[in-house]
């Protein structure tokens, strides 16, 4: 038999152990996908339901301590707080037995102290002023009875702002003209004012009408709750889109003490995916993950949950560079002395 039939012969055979090398590789690669898909399925399977466990964790821990404190305020006669409490907890758990009896409880309470309350006396009063000051507004007061009877109708009209503005001016001019009553209603007015601020978008406003009333007396432990909570909040707002960091760490506290204050909760999940973004926007998908996984349980938004899932799938696969031993180093400060060349003078041009 000749070579050139021996080449036919043996071409083809090459040919078809060639494919079959390129079949078996094709189904090594296809089969370590499907196993990694299956991994990945897996692990965000196993994510997902960690996830649920975790949030129906923290809604429950969220709840019971509500109820708690909302008991506690109740103890210590402070039912408006209670009730704002119970209010939150039964907004989210409707059949919740202990809040309920707990609502009753606080509003009867409320009610019996309504009928018997009366106006404490102030303490840490301030002394009053001896030189009466010029008074801006509302002009130079005639008849002080007459003008005190005036503040009087626009605070029962809850005109908190203009009687402000006028008891400061009553007591400019009238510095001892029935001080005890004046500071009695200044203190009223402040707190009245400061809490309608620190409920709404103003609340660095507010913090500084309670403090002037700080100034006359000492603040309701209820009213003091709010400052409290409203110092958090503006310390966690002075720190949004500048450092998330700092201000999930201040909004985490106001979530866990008053959530029902400012959408805590639901601002802390805001700046938690928009931490989680910052990371994301440089592919460390690994930290990412972690801060959208908290923001998850106060944020079960569609959108969240693609980031989520994006971050936990290039968490995977990323992987560590690892670090290089760096050999042959010397300290600083060593005590041989370097090799200098020799200085001379620079040899002079002709």
């Amino acid at each position: 038999m000749s070579n050139r039939s021996l080449e036919h012969q043996t071409t083809p055979t090459k040919r078809h152990g060639r494919s079959r090398l390129a079949g078996l590789l094709l189904l090594i690669v296809a089969a370590l996908l499907a196993y990694y898909l299956l991994i990945v399925y897996l692990g965000w399977q196993s994510g997902q339901q960690l996830l649920s466990q975790r949030q129906e964790q923290q809604f429950t821990a969220q709840i019971a301590r509500q109820v708690e404190l909302a008991e506690a305020d109740i103890a210590s006669n402070n039912y408006e707080l209670a009730l704002r409490r119970l209010e939150w907890v039964l907004a989210r758990d409707p059949q919740h037995s202990t809040a309920r009896q707990l609502r009753e409880t606080a509003q009867t309470a409320r009610q019996a102290s309504n009928n018997q309350q009366s106006a404490p006396p102030l303490e840490n009063a301030t002394t009053p002023t001896s030189t009466p000051l010029p008074s801006p507004t509302p002009g130079v007061i005639e008849d002080p009875s007459g003008e005190l009877a005036r503040i009087e109708r626009l605070i029962a009209g809850e005109e908190w702002a203009v009687a402000v503005t006028a008891l400061q001016s009553f007591q400019r001019q009238f510095p001892d003209h029935e001080r005890a009553k004046t500071d009695r209603l200044l203190y009223d007015t402040y707190i009245e004012l400061g809490m309608l601020y620190i409920e709404g978008e103003r609340a660095e406003l507010g913090l500084f009408y309670l403090n002037q009333a700080e100034r006359l007396g000492d603040l309701p432990e209820a009213v003091d709750d709010y400052r409290i909570w409203a110092e958090l909040y503006t310390q966690g707002i002075s720190f949004y889109g500048v450092n998330w960091g700092a201000a999930a760490f201040y909004f985490r506290d106001l979530c866990l003490a008053a959530p029902f204050y400012q959408n805590a909760c639901q601002r802390l999940g805001q700046i938690l995916t928009q931490h989680g973004d910052s990371y994301a926007f440089v592919q460390d998908y690994c930290p990412a993950q972690v801060l959208y996984e908290e923001a998850r349980l106060h944020d079960n938004s569609p959108e969240l949950g693609r980031k989520l899932t994006e971050a936990r799938e290039n968490c995977l696969l990323a992987t560590p560079t690892p670090s290089v031993p760096i050999t042959d180093t010397r300290p600083i400060t060593q005590t041989e002395p370097f090799d200098v060349m020799p200085w001379s003078p620079p040899t002079p041009t002709p």
